[in-house]
Formats: structure tokens, C-alpha cells, sequence
């Protein structure tokens, strides 16, 4: 069964525990339960570098000194081709060229303006924060990201002591294993985003 008949096949049964006259606790379980298998397979599906297409299998290819992750369909086209044409990539020379050319006047003083334009400009990414939890908790990235969902979710605010009880009694259910000193710090990390996205909002 591929990932994709999985999560179809997981949705229909959460849909249909909500058509119920009448929901339990042991309802409320299994559709947690439900929405675990399904973000798993929604993590275990690919996107290709080069179209952009989500697929269940995706090549790790090289051709001319150029890697990128690709489709069945990108991958016959670079092997016919003889190369990977990837825009990500002309985007990061061209940048690294107008870097060398604009910063011979004032290397310092560009640098430093670049450098505050784009933490101005830029804010950290869910991407971001998913890989800055990583490296300092060990967690892996699709718990944190199950994790941040978990926080997410939390419709009244919480003080920080019950958003650590409820976010590891969530988990316990979802079967994600975390130690408790990483998962201390990641829901304080991430707990942290989510109070600031919230007061963007507002």
C-alpha cells in the first residue's frame, strides 16, 4: 500500500468516527491515533527539486557535478537531457555574484546592512525553527514537527508548566518517544514561536 491510499484510507475512518451520533473518549484516542499514521505518511512522501511534484519515489541524482533529489519524470528527462536544470541553483550564483561585485567598495558596511535587512525582512521560517529544535534537542524533525502541531493546536493559552503536561500526554498517545529533558526544551522552543506568531497576528 502506498503512502498515499494510507493517509486516504486513514482520513475515511476519522471521517467516519465523526459522523458518529456519539463521540467517547475512546473515540477521541483513536483518532489520534488516526492523525499520527497519517502525518507519518504525509512525512514519508518526497517533493522533487525540480518540478516541485510530491511523489513516493525520489532519486538522488547527479549529472555534471549537479545533485538533486527527483521524480521518475525529472530524472528521464536529466538522464536524456545529460543534466540537471535547477533553478534553485543559477538563483544562489547570482546572488553570490552581485555579493562579490557590490561588496569591493564597502565590504563591511554592505555586510552588515544585508546581514540586518534580512533578519528584518525574513522571520524564521516553521523550516527554520524545526531544524534550530533539532540541533539543540536531538529530537528527530518529523516528531518536532508533530510536536509543533501538538502546541499548535492548544486553543486557550496555557501557562508553560500545563503546555509541558498536555504536550507530553499528547505525545504519549501518539506514540512519539521523546526524553524528557528534549522534550522540555523543544516545547519551550517552540512555544516560544507560537506565542510570537500569535501576537503578530493580533
Amino acid at each position: 500500500m502506498t503512502h498515499l491510499n494510507t493517509i486516504e484510507k486513514a482520513a475515511q475512518k476519522l471521517i467516519a468516527l465523526c459522523q458518529k451520533e456519539k463521540q467517547t473518549k475512546a473515540d477521541k484516542e483513536k483518532m489520534l491515533e488516526i492523525q499520527a499514521e497519517i502525518l507519518e505518511s504525509i512525512e514519508n512522501l518526497a517533493e522533487c527539486e525540480l518540478c516541485g511534484a510530491i511523489s513516493e519515489v525520489i532519486v538522488t541524482m547527479t549529472l555534471a557535478d549537479v545533485t538533486a533529489k527527483l521524480c521518475k519524470a525529472c530524472g528521464v528527462k536529466s538522464l536524456e537531457a545529460g543534466k540537471i536544470q535547477s533553478s534553485k541553483q543559477k538563483t544562489s550564483r547570482k546572488r553570490t555574484r552581485r555579493k562579490t561585485s557590490a561588496a569591493k567598495p564597502k565590504p563591511q558596511t554592505i555586510s552588515s546592512r544585508s546581514k540586518r535587512e534580512v533578519a528584518a525582512e525574513e522571520p524564521e521560517t516553521p523550516a527554520m525553527l524545526h531544524t534550530r529544535v533539532e540541533s539543540e534537542t536531538g529530537i528527530k524533525k518529523t516528531d518536532i514537527k508533530r510536536l509543533h502541531k501538538i502546541i499548535q493546536d492548544i486553543v486557550a493559552p496555557m501557562s508553560p508548566e500545563h503546555t509541558l503536561t498536555y504536550v507530553q500526554r499528547e505525545a504519549e498517545i501518539a506514540k512519539i518517544k521523546v526524553e524528557v529533558g528534549a522534550l522540555e526544551k523543544a516545547v519551550s522552543l517552540l512555544s516560544d514561536d507560537s506565542s510570537s506568531q500569535t501576537a503578530s497576528a493580533v
